[in-house]
């Protein structure tokens, strides 16, 4: 049994890894890093904005505080306070014509991940371009909404949990605590973006529960890239020795190439899942109809067989005693 896994797991692997490298998924990869990289900042912007216009830097501060949550310390840290600094005072472009070319900027990253993910699954997308561009802006907005109610659910737990401690001390054994409630908050949140990617972006309609797969393996790789390169960059990355002062730029570069790979790599793993489903399902049907030919054939058999005009008993004595 434990051998049998162990093929399929192999199997299931190979047949991702071939997929991957037929639709160039590692030049793919490098543009959406690229995409993300340019739509950062604007998508930030946009969330931040959201905050600010409401009076809520604290907000606007945790918001910028959870974009760079997964990142290594190494890659966050020199930018973080940079980014709050700009980001975190009142944005008057929203209200004129630059938010066009904000929303535009800031929804390059999702027409980068359908491009990924159409060329993952393997099915040709023939919608218009301008309804595929309203589609991204419509999900980068979802996605600044969302980050935005989570920043403010995040800041408000602290406050929240300190009076249930208050009123009830005896659940002070709990561990669930303001740090726990922000990591699970936010690996909610990424999860659930996700699977509304697989679901939304492609031109196919694919169930949920077929999303998990692929979802759960970027997740896994996303934390594992992140420790590994993390350590990585700490013990014996050189940037600025190659790239001079564009060292801490290229290492971000490189961390969301990671990440691109981990998210195409799910979107191919959904497809190997989808293909073998089908085959076995194809297989299935076409067995089946065999195995009914084969039960109507020996029906019509024993009717042939009963509707046979059968000879009296006493004449087959007669013949008995004639030849003896």
């Amino acid at each position: 049994m434990a051998l049998s896994r162990l093929k399929s797991l192999w199997a299931v692997s190979y047949d991702v890894y071939v997929r991957f490298t037929a639709h160039d998924a590692w030049a793919i990869a490098s543009h959406v890093a690229l995409s993300v990289l340019l739509a950062l900042f604007p998508f930030l912007i946009v969330v931040t904005s959201l905050a600010s216009l409401i009076g809520t830097d604290e907000i606007a501060a945790q918001i910028v505080t959870l974009a760079f949550e997964g990142w290594p310390q190494t890659l966050s840290a020199p930018i973080s306070g940079e980014v709050t600094r700009v980001l975190t005072g009142r944005r008057v472009d929203l209200l004129t014509i630059g938010v066009v070319l904000l929303l535009w900027t800031a929804s390059s990253a999702v027409e980068a991940m359908r491009v990924a993910l159409v060329r993952a699954y393997g099915v040709p997308d023939m919608r218009w371009w301008y309804w595929t561009r309203l589609q991204s802006i419509g999900f980068m907005l979802l996605g600044a909404i969302g980050m935005f109610l989570l920043a403010f659910a995040v800041v408000l737990w602290t406050p929240i949990w300190n009076f249930a401690l208050s009123t009830f001390p005896e659940i002070g054994v709990a561990t669930w605590s303001g740090l726990a409630f922000r990591y699970t908050a936010t690996g909610l949140f990424l999860a659930g973006g996700l699977i509304l990617a697989h679901l939304w972006l492609p031109p196919m309609q694919i169930p949920i529960r077929s999303t998990l797969p692929g979802t759960f393996l970027t997740m896994a790789l996303w934390l594992a890239g992140a420790g590994i390169f993390g350590w990585w960059l700490s013990h014996f990355a050189t940037y600025a020795s190659t790239y001079a002062g564009l060292g801490g730029i290229m290492a971000v570069i490189i961390f969301l190439y990671i990440n691109s790979v981990a998210f195409i790599l799910g979107g191919e793993l959904n497809a190997v899942l989808a293909t073998r489903r089908r085959t076995r399902e194809a297989r299935e049907a076409a067995e089946e109809p065999d195995a009914k030919a084969g039960v109507d054939s020996s029906k019509e058999e024993t009717q042939r067989d009963a509707s046979r005009p059968r000879r009296p008993a006493s004449r087959n004595r007669k013949r008995n005693k004639t030849g003896a």
